[in-house]
């Protein structure tokens, strides 16, 4: 949709009225939605939940009433019936195109959590340099599965890209290799090393996402900035004349 209505340069060029981007829930949405639903979980089982799966309504449409979080990500991403447990290969290609491309870049930036610039990203996933990898980007980008972020002292063309789709993140982690491991399988995962290590990471970007939301609650925006230190937000597009 992306190039052939956003960006199209035919008949349909600059015909689009208005845009509406439609983004997954916030912590404070989800909680709201799932007790919309009778569903009573406390803030840290939702943040548990929201690393699994993000703030998707379909995903947490899945969610049972009288389930806790540790439950709800065992049925949902590790049975063999589970929405999660297949749903990555699916949603790329249903999505895209080159779908296989997009996945590629989505498993390079997942083994590394700063992000990736532009040539890493080619070399990584083997890609030719030129306009399809800007392409692949800007798709990708768009779609929500990863965030553009400009190195402080650097410019545009330093750009990092990182993977911040939770679900994404979680099923290379977890899923991918833990699949229809039966009941249970999330309990033992969860006391892993493992999950101890990449739940810091995981948590850090939820943070991240909610930067505005955090320092409105604790009065601070005189005090930290909107990105993290030595990061900047990358500069928009300019539109054409």
């Amino acid at each position: 949709m992306i190039q052939k209505i956003l960006n199209n340069r035919g008949g349909l060029h600059n015909r689009v009225t208005k845009r509406i981007r439609l983004l997954p829930f916030t912590l404070q949405e989800t909680e709201a939605y799932l007790k919309h639903r009778k569903i009573n979980l406390n803030q840290y089982q939702i943040l548990h939940i929201y690393m699994a799966m993000g703030g998707i309504p379909q995903y947490l449409n899945e969610i049972r009433r009288g389930e806790s979080a540790m439950q709800a990500i065992d049925r949902i991403c590790f049975s063999k019936d589970g929405l999660l447990t297949e749903e990555f290969p699916n949603l790329y290609t249903s999505l895209f195109d080159e779908a296989q491309k997009h996945i590629a870049i989505i498993n390079a930036l997942a083994k590394k959590p700063a992000g990736l610039n532009r040539n890493e990203i080619i070399k990584e996933c083997h890609l030719s340099s030129g306009g399809t990898v800007s392409k692949l980007l800007e798709e990708l980008a768009e779609s929500g599965f990863i965030t553009v972020y400009v190195p402080f002292g650097k410019n545009i063309k330093d750009s990092l890209y990182k993977l911040t789709d939770e679900y994404s993140l979680f099923y290379l982690k977890f899923i991918r290799n833990n699949k229809n491991g039966g009941k249970g399988t999330w309990t033992r995962l969860f006391t892993s090393s493992s999950w101890k290590s990449w739940s810091g990471l995981a948590f850090e970007s939820i943070c991240m996402k909610h930067i505005v939301a955090i320092k409105k609650h604790w009065e601070l925006k005189a005090y930290i900035p909107k990105f993290p230190p030595g990061v900047k937000p990358a500069a928009p597009k300019k539109e054409p004349r």
